[in-house]
């Protein structure tokens, strides 16, 4: 049976911010999953180099992942931070695992509250975007945050192009 959209009633059932990013925390990553998902990125933007740091603080521990891809612009940056930012039905490289837009978000939530991602693309100014889940949890928003960490301000000044994921 073909439906007629255009005289269907409609309501708005945008999933609750809140309990989404909850939810995908909650999808089963290890930290090598998780890394393995995110590192995928890099070699699909192309690097040649990956860096792989950590600082243990219990807690307030970070891993940053950094890599001389193509990087990416202010645009393409918050599509990839958006979730589902991509179409399971477009076709694209044999070679790139992703597939639902998913990967970086679902990953880096499983293992953290906060996800930063610096970018900088050749010809565009350096950019950064930040998940912040307790600013999500609560506003209930769908919103990222234009913050970095202070120390990693310079973090991409050695690359012409790349990105860090703390």
């Amino acid at each position: 049976m073909k439906m007629n959209y255009e005289e269907l009633k409609t309501a708005n059932a945008t999933p609750a911010a809140a309990s989404m990013v909850e939810t995908f925390r909650a999808m089963g990553y290890s930290l090598e999953t998780a890394m393995a998902d995110i590192l995928d990125n890099s070699i699909s933007a192309g690097a040649n180099n990956i860096w792989i740091s950590r600082i243990w603080k219990g807690g307030q521990s970070i891993i940053t992942i950094k890599d001389d891809g193509i990087g990416m612009n202010h645009q393409e940056l918050i599509e990839a931070m958006r979730p589902g930012s991509q179409n399971p039905l477009e076709e694209r490289s044999k070679s790139d695992l992703g597939r639902f837009g998913l990967g970086l978000k679902t990953a880096s939530f499983s293992q953290c509250r906060r996800l930063t991602v610096y970018s900088k693309k050749a010809d565009y100014k350096p950019v950064y975007w930040t998940w912040d889940l307790d600013y999500v949890a609560k506003t209930n928003q769908w919103e990222l945050l234009q913050w970095i960490p202070d120390e990693y301000i310079n973090a991409l000044d050695d690359v012409s192009h790349g990105t860090l994921v703390i």
